[in-house]
Formats: structure tokens, sequence, C-alpha cells
């Protein structure tokens, strides 16, 4: 029972699309524009032109003395997305930077569902 539970497990985490909730492009001081990509299940992406991916995971919420309300993204390179929810203000900060740089955001819209296929990673031993 228990390895008939596990392989139905495994096999939803096969079958199981990547729901992409939306997109937005952010263009920021020192960097080309960027798109940002939000999942519903709290997956971020960011890219930028040449080549140039960052992932996150969830979203920190705070709030300012004012009380606005914030979310910061803090992706795996350093960089953070910061956007004020009260204002819809949106700020980067890059890696061993802490200068809050203003941005300006596109409408978001919502993305088609992409289904990812698998990788056998299994002739590369050290991945």
């Amino acid at each position: 029972m228990k390895a008939a539970m596990i392989a139905a497990g495994l096999l939803a985490c096969q079958i199981a699309p990547a729901w992409s909730e939306s997109e937005f492009q952010i263009n920021c001081p020192g960097r080309p524009v960027m798109t940002v990509s939000r999942a519903n299940y709290g997956l971020s992406t960011v890219m930028w032109p040449e080549g140039h991916f960052q992932i996150a995971s969830g979203q920190q919420r705070t709030r300012l003395d004012e009380g606005d309300k914030v979310a910061i993204t803090r992706f795996r390179n350093g960089d953070q997305l910061i956007v004020n929810k009260s204002s819809q203000e949106i700020f980067f900060v890059y890696r061993d930077s802490d200068k809050l740089l203003p941005c300006r955001r596109t409408n978001k819209r919502e993305v088609d569902v992409l289904s990812l296929e698998r990788y056998d990673d299994s002739q590369h031993p050290n991945s």
C-alpha cells in the first residue's frame, strides 16, 4: 500500500504542468528590460538579455513605517524586486548594492500554461 502511494505521488509530479499565472516587464536603470514571471505556487523568475535568468521562491511581506504594504522577492543571485502594494510603485536592488532604484512597469498579463518536459540527467552523474 505504501509503495502504491509513493508511486502515485511520483506519477503526479511527472504529469503536473507548471502553471504560470502572470508576467510583466520592468525597466530599471543599469540593466536592459527585464521580464518577471510569477506562478501561482510561489515561484518567480526574472530574465533579461543576453540569456540571464534568475529564480526566487516566495515573497517576504512587510510594512513600511508609514503603513504601506510591501512585497520583497529575493532572487538567487541576490537581486531584490520590491513592490509597494499600496501605491503599486516598483523598485529593484541589484546584488551587492543597497541602492533602491525606481523602475517602470508594464501592465501584468496572464500567460498560458507551460508543460515542462522531463529531463533525464542520468548521463550526467555529477549534475
